[in-house]
């Protein structure tokens, strides 16, 4: 049986439709969120369950797009986050913005990419390879198709997502005990 819509039921499904619409995009996460303290204090700690962990004072690579405004201020708040250093254990974690461009020379603990600088990890992975640098983001899907080594997110529950591939080919490898609480790919 086929119904007619008056105009005004026209209007009223269009009305619908359209509210249905709004409320999956408001309802749905975003597909990558900027790193929180939450993230920077779990990257922290796992980064004590590498084998060869730094210990003391070492700095987190920060590596932003200079092509971005807004990848830059994304690496600007992240590092404003980690203050005068995140501390686990015998690590103290001290930010330093890096840009994508000299990612690859960088004398820090680890590297993680802003949303802006993610198109590039291949090219970074690639500058980092053997070096025992770990490649981080908070997307789990940067580990997708790429080198990133470690994705860590805290919201909605905290998942720490490891590259097998990547972190052989980073030269970067973790403790039995830490592979047993990730997801390794």
């Amino acid at each position: 049986m086929i119904a007619r819509i008056s105009r005004g039921g026209r209007a009223r499904v269009r009305y619908a439709a359209l509210c249905g619409v709004i409320a999956l995009c408001v309802a749905a996460p975003p597909a990558a969120a900027e790193a929180s303290v939450r993230d920077l204090q779990i990257l922290a700690r796992a980064l004590g369950f590498l084998d060869r962990a730094p210990k003391g004072a070492a700095e987190l690579g920060i590596v932003y797009s200079r092509s971005s405004p807004t990848g830059k201020a994304e690496a600007e708040r992240v590092a404003a986050l980690c203050g005068d250093g995140l501390r686990a254990g015998a690590l103290t974690l001290r930010p330093r913005l890096v840009p994508t461009e000299a990612a690859g020379q960088a004398q820090v603990a680890a590297l993680l990419l802003t949303e802006a600088a993610l198109p590039e990890a291949e090219q970074i992975a690639s500058a980092l390879a053997g070096r025992g640098i770990p490649l981080i983001a908070t997307s789990p899907s940067a580990l997708d198709g790429s080198r990133v080594v470690m994705a860590v997110r805290s919201e909605p529950r905290v998942e720490i997502l490891v590259s097998r591939a990547a972190a052989q080919a980073a030269g970067v490898t973790f403790s039995a005990a830490f592979r047993m609480m990730i997801q390794e790919r």
